[in-house]
């Protein structure tokens, strides 16, 4: 059984050719996001991709926020003790060239989140990028 397992950690090692940050940076401190950002290119190869997904600036959930839970520009904190933070394209393009990688694609992708039971409809913002590690 540890030699199948041995087999495929080492073919997943020489293969790490892809990556996915999907709702992981909004509830990282921005103080630590450039690390976490860092550990994922770490293993990205060269040509190697990552498609990074998560809350955009403007989003409902953002300006529902009472005062009293910022904590600092775009991150807050939600009454549950969970933070979140909303990021621009600008930003993740940022954190992601920091560690070699080139952004292929980005979109704010807006989607409506509907609630038939309460009767709300509410705008919901997402960014959306691809990256590619440098040669």
């Amino acid at each position: 059984s540890s030699g199948i397992n041995a087999e495929w950690g080492k073919q997943w090692y020489q293969r790490r050719v892809r990556g996915t940050m999907i709702f992981v940076l909004s509830a990282i401190s921005p103080d630590k996001m450039e690390s976490a950002v860092r550990n994922v290119c770490q293993v990205i190869r060269e040509g190697g991709r990552v498609l990074f997904r998560d809350y955009g600036l403007y989003d409902h959930a953002m300006m529902r926020f009472k005062p009293g839970h910022k904590i600092s520009d775009h991150f807050y904190v939600r009454q549950d003790g969970t933070r979140a933070y909303y990021f621009t394209i600008e930003e993740v393009q940022g954190l992601f060239a920091a560690c070699g990688m080139e952004m292929i694609a980005s979109t704010y992708e807006e989607r409506e989140t509907v609630n038939k039971k309460e009767g709300l409809s509410v705008p919901r913002v997402f960014v959306q990028c691809q990256f590619v590690k440098k040669c």
